[in-house]
């Protein structure tokens, strides 16, 4: 009979943003460690709260199955001797598994063959093996950072206080860091202290006895409910504004929401609404209200993880911590806009970009001379300085006091300050230059934003992989992927054209004069990894891989490869399309092991004798000029069009013509006709993705 396990780590306040990773990889965990234990169970649940993590496993199997295991012993020419008689390598063998030497038998594997025996291993009871199981899994469990607590030999996310471990009706005898497993839990801290016993591991049972007692262990429920609650409180003043981010870390933070409406001074609303709302959201972790119009109110909504005694008192404090934090942000934000920017200009001076990259200044030269770069090959239509202005300009809100109060107001602040200062020219490019972000998948508008906006992509990319700065397995400290990815969305959303290993190479050289460039393989590199996130984009839009493959190589021209794609991914559908693959392995097939180095040389017309090898060669000869043109065009969908004409002469030289004849001139010639029709397809991309 199967039962279930409930396993309950009862712990000190966990920071918000451990509770999801810590979750799925326990769930993780947990279903690799049943299966290499050949344990069955029908589900797996996990869920928790910032003061306990919980796995719930239905029916699982009380007991392992038996299973028959194979054991390889000595080889034939070892187990035996010359006499044919048990050698004492063999007899040893048997011994150590108690048979006898003649019931084992005999098998032949790839190396020779061996002695072999068929043994039944007995399963084990699920809980005998639970202690040293669950032990495991709690070393699986991941958190950002983990901390040891008195003389244990442990690490947790934060110390453990308490544990439930049930199988059935039973307590498991586990022992972690001198805490040892009862059937006794805890409800709210407050609102609810005294012990909670469970009967049994009954999940609906336990998850209502938890609600009973002010605790909403499922993150999900939670998270539905605070957002119910939020919505409640809020309707006689207005419209809750619910950032998803926001409202999954206020879940985190409370047991038991208790939400409440807070009020500020109007006067503060005169501030920039960006100021405001960031003060409430990133400081106060605050759900600002607006109309239904969507004009921001002078009220807050706070969650709270207890309900007080007198919510006038509660108030009361959140208020006044409001008033405070926004207080700070109109005396930073009027200091910044009391300095002219030249202030700004000399502050980055001092302040690093990077320790082996050096200063925010530093990068804002570089940023200058890349941002008219690109404006020369994107074809700015204005004049460079108004690009030059707005390079110089960039980063001088890393300089300011709100900024520097608020890191994520970066770009927010610096336009506000140029529009005050300069006008709106160039302010909302300074803006645009985090686009796309990980929170915003709107590109920029203005040319100057697009601009700006590679340029410091590129540079970011280039001046970290220049110092050997590069992303490992998971961790991207700076971002890397990101920019990567948003300089593939920008032009292909953009619709830009641009050689990025060309503007990489320059961007590069800016590095190496500052003397910043000490990575000789940064080229290859950053090519390389935007090529991965371009591959990564291609597979998000829906395109299959072995399309991709055809163009992925090509020079990196992320736009360019786009419409490639596009044109061969529409080209699919038609009929035409099996002609078009067949025709070219046809000719690659026959090409595969040939040096392409030793037909460089014209194809001789002289050394041509068969109609059917001379229709082929005229009509590439033919073709070439005016697929040369539909590629200056662009247009990709006409060059496959035109490329399948070449199916025909292809089918009708292969039936007549046989290539690998004796006499080596004419072999050559013929291979120089089939590689000047490879060349056609190889004009387009790779096509031996198909083959």
């Amino acid at each position: 009979m199967n039962k279930n396990l409930l396993w309950e780590i009862g712990t000190e306040e966990l920071p918000a943003r451990f509770i999801e990773p810590a979750l799925l990889s326990l769930q993780k965990a947990a279903e690799k460690k049943l299966k290499e234990l050949f344990l069955d169970y029908q589900e797996i649940k996990t869920a928790g709260t910032f003061r306990r993590l919980v796995l719930f496993v239905k029916d699982l199997s009380e007991k392992q199955p038996d299973r028959e295991e194979e054991v390889l012993g000595p080889s034939i020419n070892v187990g035996l001797t010359k006499e044919g008689t048990f050698s004492q390598a063999l007899i040893g063998f048997a011994k150590k598994y108690g048979v006898k030497p003649e019931d084992l038998k005999t098998k032949k594997t790839p190396k020779g063959e061996y002695f072999y025996l068929k043994r039944t291993i007995p399963g084990q009871k699920t809980k005998d093996l639970l202690p040293s199981l669950l032990f495991s899994l709690l070393k699986e469990i991941y958190f950002p950072k983990t901390m040891k607590w008195g003389d244990y030999d442990v690490r947790f996310g934060r110390p453990i206080r308490w544990m439930v471990c049930l199988f059935g009706e039973e307590v498991i005898p586990i022992k972690i860091a001198r805490i040892q497993a009862t059937n006794q839990s805890l409800g709210h801290r407050f609102l609810s202290p005294s012990p909670i016993v469970l009967n049994k591991a009954d999940w609906e049972e336990y998850e209502t006895q938890l609600e009973n007692n002010f605790v909403i262990v499922s993150p999900e429920k939670r998270l539905t409910f605070t957002k119910k609650s939020i919505f409640e409180v809020s309707q006689p003043y207005g419209v809750p504004e619910i950032d998803e981010d926001l409202l999954k870390e206020n879940a985190n933070l409370v047991e038991y929401p208790f939400p409440i409406v807070g009020s500020f001074p109007e006067s503060f609303l005169t501030l920039p609404e960006p100021l405001v709302t960031t003060a409430l959201k990133e400081h106060q972790r605050y759900f600002c209200i607006r109309t239904l119009e969507g004009k921001l109110l002078n009220y807050f909504i706070a969650v709270n993880n207890n309900r007080p005694k007198d919510w006038g008192v509660v108030k009361k404090g959140h208020e006044r911590v409001t008033k405070a934090r926004l207080e700070d942000a109109k005396f930073y934000f009027e200091k910044d806009l009391s300095q002219p920017l030249s202030y700004f200009l000399e502050k980055i001076k001092g302040i690093v970009y990077h320790i082996k990259c050096g200063t925010l200044w530093e990068k804002t030269q570089r940023l200058i001379d890349l941002g008219k770069y690109l404006a020369l090959k994107l074809d700015y239509p204005y004049l460079p300085s108004k690009i030059e202005k707005t390079c110089l300009y960039a980063k001088i809100d890393t300089a300011s006091e709100v900024v520097s109060e608020f890191p994520s107001l970066q770009g927010v602040i610096g336009k506000i300050l140029l529009e005050h200062k300069e006008g709106k020219d160039i302010a909302e490019a300074v803006f645009e230059q985090y686009l796309p972000s990980s929170k915003d998948e709107t590109l920029p508008q203005s040319f100057e934003g697009i601009i700006l906006s590679l340029a410091d992509k590129i540079d970011h990319l280039c001046a970290l992989f220049g110092v050997n700065e590069k992303p490992s397995g998971e961790k991207d400290p700076y971002g890397l992927r990101r920019a990567g990815y948003g300089i593939v969305k920008l032009l292909i959303g953009k619709e830009k054209f641009l050689d990025l290993e060309e503007a990489i190479e320059f961007s590069l050289s800016l590095l190496e004069k500052q003397g910043f460039l000490k990575n000789p393989e940064a080229l290859e590199e950053v090519t390389e990894f935007i090529k991965k996130r371009l591959e990564g984009e291609f597979l998000n839009l829906g395109f299959s891989k072995n399309v991709i493959g055809v163009v992925l190589q090509l020079p990196l021209n992320p736009y360019d490869q786009y419409l490639r794609l596009k044109a061969l991914s529409d080209f699919q559908e038609k009929k035409d399309f099996v002609d078009l693959i067949t025709g070219f392995k046809r000719v690659s097939q026959l090409l595969k092991n040939v040096d392409k180095q030793t037909l460089l040389e014209e194809v001789r017309e002289n050394l041509i004798l068969l109609e059917e090898e001379k229709e082929l060669y005229q009509q590439a000869l033919n073709l070439r000029p005016v697929l040369l043109g539909l590629i200056e065009k662009k247009d990709y969908s006409s060059y496959l069009e035109h490329l399948v004409s070449l199916k025909e002469p292809i089918d009708r030289f292969f039936d007549k013509v046989f290539v690998m004849v004796e006499n080596e001139k004419i072999r050559e010639n013929r291979l120089r006709i089939l590689q000047r029709v490879a060349e056609l397809f190889e004009k387009f991309g790779d096509f031996t993705a198909f083959i």
